[in-house]
């Protein structure tokens, strides 16, 4: 935890300096999420969020990384350890180049993957151009629509419980990616942020994910803010032995944006 607090009092001092020039290029934002429980059960949740953006001419470059972990420690009633699980350890990661054309329109090339111990896929990874689309952006309120032609990897987990049992190994494939993100600023401190995003292969339909984050976040000072989220992953295609098509995850986070 004093690590975390740290690392956000860096920030917050790189923020300022940031700050002296409105027209600063870099832009970054980094959400983190920390819980400890002790008992007859001791566990921590870790999860972290962060964006970065640089602007340059009429491009921008843009990072957005996700990280989830979480473990578990349990004792008997004499405090004898007994088992040491992990029941979340995850990852997802885009970078995008955007080259605007106007305020409305620009293009884009995406590059993306995503890693979790606990689901069918050891990793995924996707590559491909496409479009944004912003159709409204005032002081109050956001909306951009990304649309992404993709050719995807995803490496496919081994089942040996799976009748017949399945070995590990590559799916590549074409598809698409879109995404949708608003952002209303209801008060002078505080926003609702929506993330929707829905990604599927072109010759197996059944194969598609999905992901939500529903956020409201509200201003302490210029540079930390609070934060609580929802977000949702929903992947169709899972194996047998996955227990949940759908991973909920909910968070109350430090935000600090530098």
């Amino acid at each position: 935890m004093k690590k975390l607090v740290s690392i956000l009092m860096t920030l917050g001092l790189l923020s300022a300096v940031n700050a002296a020039d409105e027209k600063a290029p870099f832009q970054g934002h980094i959400e983190a999420s920390y819980a400890n429980t002790a008992g007859n059960t001791d566990s921590q949740d870790v999860a972290g969020n962060v964006k970065l953006k640089y602007a340059f001419e009429q491009s921008d470059l843009r990072f957005v990384g996700n990280v989830l972990y979480s473990d578990t420690t349990q004792y008997d009633e004499n405090g004898t350890f007994i088992d040491d699980l992990r029941t979340k350890n995850r990852w997802d990661a885009e970078a995008n180049y955007d080259y605007n054309f106007n305020d409305t329109w620009a293009f884009n090339y995406l590059l993306g993957g995503k890693g979790d111990e606990f689901s069918t896929f050891v990793y995924q990874a996707y590559t491909g151009p496409g479009a944004i689309w912003t159709p409204l952006k005032t002081d109050a309120q956001s909306l951009k629509f990304q649309l992404n032609v993709l050719y995807s990897w995803d490496r496919i987990r081994e089942d040996k419980t799976a009748t017949p049992p399945v070995d590990e190994y590559t799916n590549d494939y074409a598809g698409y990616q879109a995404s949708l993100d608003y952002v209303f600023k209801f008060t002078k401190t505080s926003k609702f942020i929506q993330y929707a995003m829905y990604r599927s292969e072109f010759s197996d339909t059944s194969n598609y994910f999905i992901k939500s984050k529903t956020a409201v976040e509200s201003k302490l000072s210029d540079i930390f803010s609070l934060g609580v989220s929802y977000t949702l992953d929903y992947t169709n295609n899972k194996a047998d032995n996955v227990r949940s098509y759908t991973d909920g995850v909910f968070l109350a986070s430090i935000i600090a944006d530098f």
